[in-house]
């Protein structure tokens, strides 16, 4: 087992090895055919997760006040917003950092394991983007299997090596949509050695059942190795402005702001504001966790109907088995103009993002085309 001392030697702070740009795109894992003949404005997207209701109202006009200050420098608004974010969660504003989209926590976290040689443990499957950027550095990446599509803690614990530098656990999970006994995730980090970093990526949180109540936040403190991590993409609908955030103690967030190249302005003005204004707007956001649930409800209905085996989705999406499927569904809707997920490891499921409702009855009809009786 690595000593405490030789893990603060190879922590994100004390490495002197700059962390480089590039990696594998995970635009190239959920599309390689993403590219669509949509000269018309019919394509439904539903392999992005992404929300059709945002942005917000608040959001569109706090972009639009603000594109008259573009000429500026958002270091000001940088400040506020996380002000704002540690005020909500409790925590210091120096305990914040904010990125272009969680995905910067991920890829600077992911190089920084390999360029120190070091091994990812992740459980198996789920979001690849800090694997990718971590096997281009030279990680070694090793995969604990899902329990019944359900991140199984127990076998992630027994899989610690002396080699592992980090382990990721993405809670909800994607792709599989479900999420983790607060409970035993919080027993769990506090198990985990404490010269292993845990990255808990909470992308969808505000989809889950506990929400908030589920996040892993409050161990922020307590846990010197931990980083959560967490996005305006989801449920306030801002994927397009690419702003995301990381929260843990003092000397990682520093260590990954050093690291950083935008340092902490590659966001810009307008997707700051944007996130300022909507952070405010509690009844957008339940409109669209509620509207979310009455779409997963027509896709269950209908897969329940047909009897297609579906995980519990604590997302904005649903995680189902393909068998009683047509085996060429994906290409078939594409057709369509309807897109969803099936990722190579993904050999026996398909994803759907939930759109509108009207969305899901549209996929809900052409899906019924390919159902093997």
């Amino acid at each position: 087992m690595i000593n405490r001392r030789t893990w603060i030697q190879k922590s994100l702070l004390a490495s002197s090895i700059t962390l480089m740009g590039g990696g594998a795109s995970f635009a190239s894992i959920n599309s390689s055919k993403k590219t669509l003949d949509t000269k018309s404005n019919n394509a439904l997207r539903l392999n992005w997760n992404e929300n059709p209701y945002g942005p917000s109202a608040s959001a569109k006009e706090a972009m639009m006040k603000a594109m008259h200050h573009c000429n500026h420098y958002p270091d000001d608004v940088v400040n506020q917003l996380k002000e704002k974010l540690a005020t909500k969660h409790k925590l210091q504003s120096n305990q914040v950092m904010l990125t272009a989209g969680s995905t910067e926590v991920l890829s600077l976290l992911g190089q920084h394991v390999g360029l120190n040689q070091g091994e990812i443990l992740i459980p198996w499957p789920s979001f690849p983007t800090m694997i990718r950027f971590g096997e281009r550095c030279g990680a070694t990446v090793r995969k604990v299997d899902l329990n019944k599509d359900t991140i199984d803690l127990e076998n992630v614990m027994k899989a610690i090596s002396w080699k592992t530098q980090l382990i990721f656990i993405c809670n909800p999970n994607n792709p599989t949509s479900t999420e983790l006994d607060k409970k035993d995730l919080i027993s769990f980090c506090r198990t985990v050695p404490s010269n292993v970093l845990i990255c808990v990526d909470e992308a969808y949180i505000e989809y889950s059942k506990h929400g908030m109540e589920g996040s892993m936040v409050s161990l922020v403190d307590e846990l010197p190795n931990l980083v959560i991590c967490r996005t305006f993409s989801k449920a306030y609908g801002l994927a397009g402005l690419r702003i995301g955030y990381a929260m843990s103690n003092t000397t990682n967030i520093d260590a990954l702001r050093n690291r950083h190249t935008g340092w902490e302005l590659s966001a810009g003005i307008v997707p700051l504001q944007a996130a300022m204004a909507t952070m405010d707007d509690q009844a957008f956001l339940d409109h669209c966790v509620e509207e979310n649930r009455l779409g997963r409800s027509i896709v269950y209905d209908a897969f329940q109907t047909w009897g297609i085996e579906t995980s519990n989705s604590a997302t904005n999406f649903i995680y189902a088995r393909s068998e009683k499927l047509d085996h060429q569904i994906v290409d078939k809707l594409r057709k369509e103009n309807i897109l969803i997920t099936k990722w190579p490891d993904m050999t026996d499921h398909i994803r759907i993002s939930i759109g509108t409702l009207q969305d899901m009855q549209r996929f809900v009809d052409a899906a019924q085309k390919y159902v093997i009786s």
